[in-house]
């Protein structure tokens, strides 16, 4: 096919201009029949990769995807696009799935879980039929090194001896070196082509703090996004209760999505907030995975995720229109003891060295003083030469501060305690506290205490918890986690070594990455009336024909149309995201609008 079709294809069907980057490799290496691996990050627009050459070729693709709502959700947008498409899995009806096997080849993409393919007789019933390819979604899952390992999936290895003439495409947002190689060899792809993005994610603004008064740090980020959609993620369902009541009764249009409810509760908060009836949701991290909303404005981390891999995945749920967003993560001692907890539970000892690893590495990146992005990329192993100046480090007054007595006078202190106490009593020794467990141990008489006094609390638990993330201190397990010494302690205390901390200059309310950072979407004011209406519609259209706004036009095609104000159709045709089926189908009454305002 001439690249003059492939084009005219893309507008067509999916109403885009251009492709963005590597969508045009992967497709055309589909499309000669070549397997590959393709490692983009979330919001690149991996499913028109293979969405693409599946409408062009000869034959059925077949999606191979983990979740349901994942399914659900890209076969109605196909079909709204006049593209026929279907999905087999445990929510069709009697009969539904035989009878779209029967109707095989009138589809261009059929979408099915991994277990599909062990129902006795399926794998021969493909057999019978013409696949253009297979599409492995999410395929870091195949990969024991992965952040999320299904077993399932490792019957996909079977499909390259079933249909050794039918390409594999394999896609994912988040592989190491590693987890890339072991996808490769885990489905036997043949000489495949490998395609990896940029993880960059420019228009996200990251933030990572220590958790002081989470509430208070939540109701701040709320308060910049008033109005827009947001996830929030909690590490516990009671922690996800307890916030959601807390913003309910604050008046926020809020909802609440974990395992602990049930499934008609959790599909309808998806529902609400996928259509925008809820702005935003409070979510363990079963949430999210298949929800392709382009609009989130922000995600707020209330504790720290497990390693670098979740963290990426769940902050690439903001954004995907490319248009600013804000990604904020706390963190405590008590996740700390938390990560502990779950590795210690893992059974296998190799995964388990590998886990504390990615954890590991996730608390140094926490209290870098680098570059958020440089520390981010470093780990998928992408160099990152320059400042983004849209993180918290570039755009706060961050440096490097020396902290080798400071060190040394928290050291001493759990020394001279007999390693017998958890941060808050050391922390009250060191402030030269007059509490009264403090005096009756006659504590108040050691040598250590009140060598912190003019330290804030905050402050130094600061930099006891840059010394358990540096391994100078540790934290027992248990009800009441007790401060020890290291081996590394030695160290500080006996041969002087230097140890630096993160020191952060407060900034005045609505100063630093508050002020400066990308978060906030801005068009120009003239067009803001026409934007507001032209998004009423939208929300109209949806409502009646039951979708998400974004299955009409998504923010960013609006704003175009609010700037260029488009007058007739061949105008409007022009406006990226706007294609052939769309046009027929919501051309003029966008247009009336747009007229209506001269």
């Amino acid at each position: 096919m001439s690249m003059k079709t492939l084009a005219a294809s893309l507008k067509e069907y999916f109403g885009f201009n251009t492709f963005r980057p590597h969508q045009e490799d992967i497709v055309k290496s589909i499309m000669l029949g070549e397997d590959v691996v393709a490692i983009l990050p979330t919001g690149s627009g991996k499913s028109l990769c293979y969405q693409l050459p599946a409408v062009i070729n000869d034959g059925t693709a077949i999606v191979i995807s983990p979740l349901i709502s994942l399914m659900q959700d890209q076969v109605l947008q196909l079909t709204k696009m006049g593209i026929a498409a279907e999905c087999i899995n445990s929510m069709n009806k009697a009969g539904e799935s035989a009878m779209i096997m029967h109707e095989f080849d009138a589809f261009k993409l059929i979408y099915i879980a991994p277990e599909r393919l062990s129902t006795p007789g399926f794998v021969d019933e493909l057999k019978r039929k013409k696949i253009s390819l297979f599409v492995i979604d999410e395929a870091h899952c195949i990969s024991q090194w992965g952040h999320s390992f299904r077993p399932e999936y490792r019957q996909l290895t079977r499909l390259k001896d079933e249909f050794p003439d039918v390409p594999i495409a394999s896609f994912t947002a988040t592989a190491t070196n590693d987890v890339e190689k072991d996808i490769s060899s885990q489905l036997k792809l043949r000489a495949p082509i490998h395609i990896k993005g940029s993880f960059d994610r420019d228009n996200l603004l990251l933030k990572i703090h220590e958790k002081t008064d989470y509430k208070t740090q939540l109701n701040e980020c709320l308060s910049r996004h008033k109005g827009e959609s947001g996830i929030i993620y909690c590490s516990t369902r009671k922690k996800v209760d307890t916030v959601y009541e807390m913003l309910e009764k604050r008046g926020w249009n809020v909802d609440k999505y974990h395992a602990g409810l049930s499934d008609v509760s959790r599909q309808k908060a998806l529902e609400n907030f996928i259509h925008e009836e809820t702005d935003v949701i409070v979510a363990t991290v079963a949430f999210g995975m298949g929800i392709n909303k382009p609009n989130v404005r922000f995600v707020f981390h209330t504790d720290m995720p497990q390693n670098i891999e979740n963290y990426y995945q769940e902050i690439g749920r903001a954004g995907r229109d490319g248009l600013p967003a804000e990604c904020v993560m706390l963190f405590s001692l008590r996740d700390i003891i938390m990560q502990k907890k779950f590795l210690d539970d893992i059974p296998n000892p190799s995964i388990r060295i590998h886990q504390k690893r990615k954890s590991d590495q996730l608390l140094a990146m926490a209290n870098s003083i680098e570059c958020r992005r440089k520390d981010l990329l470093s780990y998928f192993g992408e160099v990152y030469e320059k400042r983004c100046e849209n993180c918290d480090n570039c755009l706060d007054d961050v440096e490097q501060m020396d902290g080798t007595i400071i060190a040394q006078k928290i050291l001493s202190c759990v020394y001279r305690l007999h390693q017998s106490f958890g941060m808050t009593y050391v922390m009250d020794v060191l402030k030269g506290s007059q509490n009264k467990a403090v005096l009756q141990r006659r504590h108040d008489q050691l040598s250590t205490y009140a060598l912190l006094k003019d330290c804030s609390k905050h402050e130094i638990r600061h930099y006891m918890l840059s010394l358990i993330n540096q391994g100078y201190l540790f934290v027992t397990d248990g009800e009441y986690p007790i401060l020890n010494l290291t081996e590394k302690s030695k160290e500080i205390l006996y041969e002087k070594k230097e140890v630096f901390f993160r020191n952060q200059i407060v900034k005045g309310k609505n100063e630093g990455s508050v002020k400066k950072g990308r978060s906030v979407i801005h068009i120009d004011e003239s067009d803001q009336p026409l934007y507001m209406k032209l998004k009423e519609l939208r929300k109209n259209i949806a409502d009646k024909q039951n979708v998400p706004p974004y299955f009409i036009f998504n923010d960013k095609t609006l704003m175009e149309i609010a700037h260029v104000k488009p007058s007739n159709d061949d105008a409007l045709l022009l406006i990226n995201g706007v294609g052939e089926q769309k046009l027929r189908k919501y051309g003029e009454l966008f247009l009336l609008i747009v007229r209506q305002f001269g």
